[in-house]
């Protein structure tokens, strides 16, 4: 079980660290889930969006904190759609402000994973900065292969049995 262990550990870090985007699920004023997609990065142990007020996720986080999001393997890199390894995290977003410490640590990533379209968005004063506060997830790496995370920030992989 430890050489699997590792294997999928090895592999929910790959997906992490390559991941640019991400599915998101926030809740809209009426309630209701809603699905959008945004760019991340990690940095210090943290997930950081980068988000615009003309967003609905963007007002669905400045009212109600909840995210859920999801990072997924490129179709092509699975065997079948069933397969697709994926990390799916629930926490909350806090906003951090410009004059943040972290800020231009956090934007410096954003520049280098995304380039010129950066140096256009950075001073548009409706962009925010929201680092995920994540308390539970899971890791899926294929059939029979899930994982829930575990620890400090969620780094810790526990195989998931039959029945759990």
């Amino acid at each position: 079980m430890t050489v699997e262990l590792d294997e999928a550990r090895r592999d929910f870090v790959a997906l992490r660290e390559s991941s640019n985007g991400a599915s998101l699920a926030t809740l809209g004023d009426d309630q209701l889930p809603c699905v959008s997609y945004a760019p991340l990065v990690w940095v210090d142990d943290h997930y950081y969006l980068f988000l615009s007020d003309l967003a609905g996720h963007t007002r669905n986080l400045r009212r109600c904190t909840s995210i859920s999001l999801m990072l997924i393997a490129a179709e092509d890199q699975a065997a079948n759609a069933f397969t697709r390894q994926r990390i799916t995290l629930q926490g909350t977003a806090d906003l951090l402000e410009r004059d943040d410490f972290s800020f231009s640590q956090v934007l410096a990533e954003f520049h280098r994973r995304f380039g010129k379209v950066m140096t256009m968005i950075e001073p548009l004063a409706d962009f925010h900065l929201f680092r995920l506060q994540l308390h539970s997830g899971r890791f899926v790496r294929g059939f029979g292969q899930a994982y829930e995370l575990a620890g400090e920030q969620l780094q810790q992989l526990r195989h998931i049995g039959a029945g759990q």
